[in-house]
């Protein structure tokens, strides 16, 4: 097709692909887009369940293209390679298509954060997830942001990620009230939760988002980061659970 959208052949980044965050043995996160177009490649598809997965991959790379105001579905049509009114018979509006992308996407945040063994101790645990949440973040920065920018027009994707926000919440206090030192009560213990998976994200905004410069050194170094932000976390949730290692 004509213009400048990229093709499903050469949709995925030009960057080696890498089973592993370089350095570590945490499993890298991957990008929405790739795990759009792995999910529309599934052998065994009936043709309209694979076309449905396309149409979902390309409103994706739209979305990294364009902002949501700008997208058009005659700009999903040419990236899945479908006719404008073959697309219709999938999503009845540019909004549907948006939608559904971006609280996948959200689920996918959920999902997507690898577990390690209850043995691990919280201070690497929780080194362990940051590590984790930067690469992806880095690598999907572009739908943090749509879903920013989308929270007048479509106030249920922002419920979603405060739903995704809660569970994951939730995991994280039932792990800070088994191994704290001391007892801390419960709307304490959540409201510091709260407010630190709300400092991770907009540290993250600051780095890959905005591009804030007072960052640039942080953004060189995502190991590094991962401990200083890991320190936080862990003064802030584990007081008198022993001391974090220096960094």
């Amino acid at each position: 097709m004509a213009g400048n959208t990229a093709s499903r052949a050469d949709s995925h980044s030009e960057e080696p692909v890498s089973a592993l965050i370089a350095g570590t043995d945490i499993p890298a996160a991957p990008r929405f887009t790739d795990s759009l177009d792995t999910a529309a490649r599934e052998p065994g598809l009936r043709k309209g369940e694979r076309t449905r997965r396309r149409v979902l991959w390309a409103t994706a790379m739209g979305l990294t293209q364009a902002s949501y105001a700008a997208l058009s579905m005659d700009h999903i049509a040419e990236i899945a390679e479908i006719s404008r009114a073959a697309l219709y018979q999938y999503v009845g509006s540019k909004d549907d298509a948006v939608r559904v992308v971006l609280t996948a996407f959200q689920s996918q945040t959920l999902v997507l954060v690898d577990r390690p063994g209850r043995q691990m101790q919280p201070y690497d645990r929780i080194l362990r997830t940051n590590r984790y949440y930067i690469d992806y973040f880095a690598k999907n920065a572009v739908f943090m942001e749509r879903v920013r920018e989308l929270h007048n027009i479509m106030p249920e994707i922002i419920r979603e990620k405060q739903r995704v926000n809660r569970l994951w919440a939730e995991r994280v206090m039932a792990h800070a009230i088994r191994h704290r030192g001391t007892r801390l009560d419960r709307i304490s213990l959540k409201l510091r939760v709260l407010a630190l998976e709300c400092m991770i994200d907009d540290v993250l905004r600051e780095l890959y988002v905005i591009r804030n410069p007072d960052f640039d050194e942080a953004a060189k170094d995502p190991a590094r980061l991962a401990e200083e932000l890991t320190v936080i976390w862990f003064n802030a949730l584990y007081q008198g659970e022993g001391k974090p290692r220096a960094v």
